[in-house]
């Protein structure tokens, strides 16, 4: 500390020693100075008279706050206290040390402590991706582009005793329309039963997105082995091969168009749902209540042709009218009739459709958020943490990124990070990049875009 003193109070310590006053210009000059008796500058202050304090307390080391030694002492009592409340370093170093701007310093050693940046580390969101095709299809088939979850389990009671079932939801992308089956399990056996239903009444989609479900994997599979299996040409005309495409795992903000209609569905089943338990065929009931509910829902606030008229709902996709009940105006069976009555439903489609374009799709032009790309993206070679949010932040897992995906707009939307249990994809949104460097040992990394 003596050598750190006479580097930047040199002159100041040469005048003390020669009983001279300081020059008022100082910096040290309100500090009222002297020297103790090994030479050390310290601050006279005004509580001698406190018994049974130390003499560091009354009479502080003036520490000059831009050295290295300032800092290294900071640093200490920084890591002392184990990287956490600057106020407590600030604290403690007062009862011994006069150092100016001192809270001040110890947030600016926090801040480029490397323990500390690791802990703070957060991911860093890529900007709101485009939507996809699926989404801005106008004129096509309801559920042409589907999405698929499960939720639940839901309790029913058979006999004496208790079961669960779960509820899969198929959402159309397009139209934002709802199919609800029940399924007794997750199992891929118990989905393609349930797919078949959907199809059946819903017609065959030409693309299905999911998560990264076991059950969602295995009916991929199974689909594409019965499509090989039974293919012909009429078959290939009448049921098209289906491409199913899979969101990576962990990013639910992906699949926002089903797991917002799941979201709906418990909020409603939450109200309904008793206690004890129902019978399977009222839990059928239900859903389909359920789905009766979300598709009469409004896609917009309000018509902009008129106020009287009714705003467009999935179900005028579906059945032609908000409520689902199409009334008849016509009763007659003759050919002319279905003739007349044919045109009058095409033309309200392409009416709805022409509604959707006008009133629906200019809903979906504005970003919720991620306004901006990172200034800081995530390359390839970066060691990061992956976000778990059921997981303790300490045990969050570390890797380093040795591919990454990236989306029609230039932007990384998931990676793969090789971890000590293996390898694993993540999106960008999960994966907090580290301020570290990794030592490169001629690992060959290939960069995949898609």
């Amino acid at each position: 500390m003596l050598n750190c003193q006479s580097e930047v109070f040199h002159e100041e310590i040469c005048r003390l020693r020669n009983g001279e006053e300081i020059n008022r210009k100082s910096f040290l000059f309100k500090f009222s100075p002297y020297l103790d008796q090994i030479g050390l500058l310290r601050v006279k202050g005004r509580i001698d008279a406190a018994e049974g304090v130390a003499i560091n307390v009354k009479r502080p080391i003036i520490l000059p706050r831009k050295h290295d030694v300032t800092r290294l002492l900071v640093d200490f009592y920084h890591r002392k206290f184990h990287h956490h409340h600057n106020e407590i370093v600030v604290n403690e170093m007062r009862q011994r040390f006069c150092i100016s701007a001192l809270r001040t310093l110890v947030k600016e050693c926090a801040a480029k402590c490397q323990t500390c940046r690791n802990r703070r580390a957060s991911p860093q969101p890529p900007q709101m991706g485009d939507l996809p095709m699926e989404r801005v299809s106008p004129f096509t088939r309801p559920f042409t582009f589907t999405g698929v979850d499960y939720f639940g389990p839901m309790d029913v009671v058979i006999g004496r005793r208790r079961e669960k079932r779960w509820g899969a939801l198929f959402t159309c992308l397009t139209t934002r329309a709802v199919h609800i089956e029940i399924s007794p399990t997750l199992s891929t056996e118990s989905f393609l039963l349930i797919f078949k239903q959907f199809v059946s009444r819903r017609g065959v989609p030409k693309r299905i997105i999911s998560d990264n479900g076991t059950n969602f994997r295995g009916a991929s599979v199974l689909l594409v082995k019965e499509i090989e299996r039974i293919s012909s040409d009429d078959i290939e005309r009448k049921y098209p091969a289906i491409e199913w495409i899979f969101i990576p795992p962990a990013s639910p903000h992906m699949g926002g168009s089903w797991e917002r209609m799941i979201r709906s569905t418990k909020s409603i089943l939450m109200d309904i749902l008793p206690d004890s338990g129902m019978r399977e065929e009222v839990l059928r009931a239900v859903l389909a209540d359920i789905e009766n509910i979300l598709n009469s829902r409004p896609l917009t606030y309000v018509p902009l042709d008129s106020a009287e008229d009714e705003a467009l709902t999935p179900n005028h996709f579906l059945t032609g009218h908000s409520s689902g009940i199409r009334e008849l105006t016509d009763n007659t069976n003759s050919g002319s009739a279905l003739r007349q009555n044919f045109k009058i439903s095409s033309q309200l489609a392409d009416q709805f459709w022409r509604g959707w374009v006008k009133e629906y799709l200019p809903c979906l032009t504005r970003r919720a958020k991620w306004y901006q790309p990172p200034a800081n993206p995530i390359k390839l070679n970066d060691v990061v943490v992956i976000v778990d949010e059921n997981s303790k932040r300490n045990s969050w897992p570390k890797g380093v990124v040795i591919d990454m995906n990236f989306g029609k707009d230039g932007q990384a939307r998931s990676a793969v990070v090789n971890t000590v249990n293996g390898l694993c994809t993540r999106p960008i949104v999960k994966l907090a990049k580290l301020d570290v460097e990794v030592e490169k040992r001629g690992v060959n990394v290939m960069h995949k875009t898609a």
